[in-house]
């Protein structure tokens, strides 16, 4: 069921959105020149700005589902630190990976990353839904890095998809669940002695 403490987030979250995409695409948008004139706050906007208001409304639409199809009751800092975190994942690989990308705009990564994250904490409460979606994401990845096979929503949203952001998100959300999985294994030990 959900909880008001994981929807006003997420509602903050898409009015957030809404607004930068208001104020200027421009001025918020990954762009890896003018991050290395130290701007860096696009490191985290750029993922937050859309190319458009449909690319805005289908990113919107896909936290609304990620949200509804799980039964995670994250606090507004659990939903904030963990998109920080997604956010900074992808944009370090696109630093990393993608030095000659020009800009990039979209929540599609991070999003992504959040259906793996709200995926795994609900395995416990909803094993077969968190099962369905992690497979979906897996062949979802799967079909866009190693398919000719178009499964993006380019077309719809006017502008090329950069798959590798969905692929970094998932990467990262990986990590984390590993890193808080080693971390639980340390403090049960140290508990325990």
């Amino acid at each position: 069921m959900l909880q008001l403490k994981s929807v006003l987030p997420i509602a903050l979250l898409i009015l957030l959105m809404g607004l930068l995409q208001w104020i200027g695409v421009e001025k918020f948008r990954f762009e890896t020149a003018l991050i290395s004139d130290h701007e860096w706050w696009r490191i985290w906007t750029g993922h937050w700005i859309h190319a458009n208001w449909t690319h805005l409304g289908l990113n919107a639409t896909g936290l609304v589902l990620c949200l509804y199809l799980s039964s995670v009751n994250w606090t507004y800092w659990q939903w904030v630190w963990r998109i920080l975190y997604l956010s900074s994942g992808i944009s370090i690989s696109f630093l990393l990976l993608h030095p000659d990308l020009g800009w990039y705009v979209g929540f599609s990564g991070v999003l992504f990353g959040l259906f793996v994250l709200t995926a795994i904490a609900s395995l416990p409460s909803q094993a077969g839904m968190s099962y369905l979606l992690l497979a979906f994401i897996a062949i979802k990845i799967l079909l866009e890095q190693f398919s000719t096979f178009n499964v993006g929503s380019g077309d719809i949203i006017g502008v090329p998809v950069l798959v590798d952001a969905h692929l970094y998100g998932v990467v990262s959300a990986l990590m984390l669940f590993m890193i808080q999985s080693i971390y639980l294994r340390i403090s049960d030990r140290a508990e325990g002695l």
